[in-house]
């Protein structure tokens, strides 16, 4: 960001003072792991320190300047008494700045740069914080103005000394502050949105990133991590399961007691029976070959190795999985060995003493029969396929004819290629079928909804496939695949071409399915050919609950449609994100030459309808050029939001080219 553009954002931006604070650490006195709530300004008025600054490491010297946003963690090991002020801000722009400004805010945020650099004029500084901190403990009401205008003079100070001194600045990084609060967290309630929302960044935006980093997400570390820290109290405590489970932050121990398992092929219980006899195993000089000579250590998990969760410090196999997976592999050679022994030995027996008419008679195999037999094992071979899917591996056999879908664009997808499922999720809206797809579900069986699929009714429609979606039901993949051949989608966000493809594959209709999608993106093409002196227009997109507003970006159904025609989007929804939430000082955000909105409302309820009517009749709300220009147009939530499958997509595409066209 260049100096004039800071400059403006800062000369633009409301700023509202949250704390001003004094501190005096004593030497070796410590504050570990701070996290920002705001954004901030630290300057050292004595004394020295190591301070780490996220993943910046410094030594701390007076009158050293530090500026960091929301999130970042703060550590400070005093070695001698350290003195240092710390002032919390926020910093936002007014609700009627131009849609430029919020563009540029969008693109490079001032008030979430790092930076550190050492103050050329410390007597002024420390004059101006002085002076802060007297008006700020001041009682009365006009200190708080007074608190603002020194404020703007520090900052006005650290500007011009940002350009004076060329300090390089650096963006935060969210990854790594991701990494470190689940660390510092993991026995707490952690989602993907919460830790979205601590980070300053969207939920969708984190995803990625983490996922290009580290090949995992977000909630899968967050799983390795608690896991880790579960083994350890295993080894090294005597707690209960249950207090294990708690503490390293599953309330359902029954839950934890089955993820544990899924991730390390053994019950808490046996793990640490399994560990105890290793610590106990008496003098054994069989074991020399397959036990280190070294000093054992404790297994730390391995941050920088995070794309793989067994990666450790120490290579190879932990001894106790090395020893058992032995032991079981030598019993299963000792046991095929003795099953052989024994068929021959019966096959023989009987060929000797004859056997009976009946055995001799179905024994007997003639050479039709054999080659029948042969060419039927080949079919069944070549119909045998494996699918890797979000879960892992999955074997299906032949072409499923009994198959359950539960999400509303799988569905979709099942019915685009003339697959009628025995049973289904209902639909978001309707009941309890989309309008759209109403006629082709008649007759198949309502399995609860996405959130809570009903498990002993999907066991006694006696599927031969199952096909969910982790986000929605990871929790009892276990319990469905226990039913039938289960495949799951990663996610349900973003571009459904991706989950189409693999639901194509799980059904055995590749081929079907890359026709369909042939014939999808070929009306794409050309509809994007006939609307080519429209693409220009802004499309917003923006969603009405009981309980929130929303503005729709790229990595959305509809977001993904308009990116593949080419539509411009508002700066707002101009991101390879999901969604953000709107609050009515955000309502500018909204705006764009033309306004498509959708209500999610509650059978027989009126709440959405009312929150659509207080934000549309706000002053904020009809000073939208979308608005004055009368381009605002309600529209079908199943179709341009939750359907988000095949079907729907076509639908939509008709509804935008209708619209484009008139």
């Amino acid at each position: 960001m260049d100096a004039d553009t800071r400059i403006r954002l800062w000369n633009h931006s409301h700023v509202q003072i949250i704390d001003v604070r004094h501190i005096v650490l004593s030497s070796r006195q410590q504050l570990n792991h701070y996290r920002l709530p705001s954004s901030a300004l630290l300057y050292v008025v004595n004394g020295q320190a190591a301070i780490q600054w996220d993943e910046l490491h410094m030594k701390a010297k007076a009158n050293m300047l530090l500026h960091g946003g929301k999130g970042i963690s703060i550590s400070i090991h005093a070695e001698e008494s350290f003195h240092y002020f710390l002032i919390l801000y926020r910093a936002a722009l007014p609700m009627l700045a131009t849609r430029e400004l919020h563009r540029l805010l969008e693109q490079e945020n001032p008030f979430q740069e790092q930076f550190s650099f050492v103050c050329a004029h410390p007597a002024l500084m420390q004059r101006k914080l002085l002076e802060m901190e007297a008006a700020w403990s001041s009682p009365h009401t006009r200190s708080r103005l007074l608190t603002r205008s020194l404020f703007y003079h520090i900052i006005h100070e650290v500007l011009w000394q940002l350009e004076e001194q060329k300090v390089e600045i650096a963006a935060p990084d969210p990854i790594y502050q991701a990494v470190r609060y689940i660390e510092q967290h993991y026995m707490e309630s952690i989602t993907l949105e919460h830790l979205a929302e601590q980070l300053q960044c969207s939920a969708r935006m984190l995803l990625r990133k983490f996922k290009a980093a580290f090949q995992t997400t977000p909630i899968d570390y967050l799983i390795s991590v608690r896991l880790e820290q579960a083994k350890k109290l295993l080894i090294e405590s005597s707690l209960s399961i249950k207090d294990i489970s708690h503490s390293v932050g599953y309330d359902d121990y029954y839950y934890f007691s089955r993820l544990f398992k899924k991730n390390t092929g053994l019950s808490p219980v046996k793990y640490r029976m399994l560990r105890e006899n290793d610590r106990q195993m008496p003098y054994n000089p069989s074991l020399l070959s397959i036990s280190s000579i070294a000093e054992k250590t404790v297994q730390r998990y391995v941050i920088k190795e995070i794309k793989n969760h067994s990666q450790y410090t120490k290579k190879g196999e932990l001894s106790m999985y090395s020893k058992s997976r032995r032991s079981l592999a030598i019993m299963a050679i000792c046991l095929v060995m003795l099953l052989s022994a024994c068929g021959g030995g019966t096959t023989n027996s009987k060929a000797n003493n004859g056997g009976n008419a009946a055995t001799n008679s179905n024994a007997a195999t003639t050479p039709s029969a054999a080659a029948g037999d042969s060419n039927a094992a080949e079919g069944n071979s070549a119909d045998t396929r494996v699918v890797k899917h979000a879960m892992g591996e999955e074997t299906i056999v032949g072409t499923p004819e009994r198959v359950v879908i539960l999400t509303n664009e799988g569905t979709e997808a099942l019915l685009a290629v003339g697959v009628k499922p025995v049973g289904a999720v209902q639909s978001w809206v309707g009941d309890p079928w989309y309008e759209h797809i109403a006629e082709s579900m008649e007759g198949v069986e309502v399995v609860g909804d996405e959130l809570q699929p009903n498990i002993e009714l999907i066991a006694s429609l006696k599927p031969d496939l199952i096909i969910g979606n982790k986000v929605r039901q990871e929790k009892i993949y276990e319990q469905l695949k226990e039913i039938a051949p289960t495949v799951f989608s990663e996610d349900l966000a973003g571009d459904w071409k991706i989950n189409f493809d693999l639901y194509m594959e799980a059904l055995g209709k590749q081929e079907e399915g890359e026709q369909l999608m042939a014939e999808f993106d070929k009306r794409v093409a050309e509809a994007s050919v006939k609307l080519a002196d429209k693409l220009d227009t802004e499309v917003s997109i923006v969603r009405f609950t009981a309980s929130q507003v929303r503005i729709y970006q790229k990595q959305t159904f509809s977001g993904v449609l308009l990116e593949q025609l080419g539509f411009a989007r508002p700066a707002a929804q101009d991101k390879d994100a999901f969604i953000e939430v709107m609050s009515k000082e955000t309502i500018p955000s909204m705006d764009g030459d033309v306004m498509f909105y959708f209500v999610s409302e509650e059978p027989g309820k009126t709440d959405a309808a009312k929150v659509v009517e207080e934000w549309m009749n706000d002053p904020l709300f009809k000073n939208l050029n979308v608005v004055k220009n009368n381009k605002v147009i309600q529209v079908d939530e199943g179709i341009w939001n939750t359907a988000g499958g095949y079907k729907a997509a076509n639908l939509l595409l008709d509804e935008i080219i209708a619209y484009f066209e008139k």
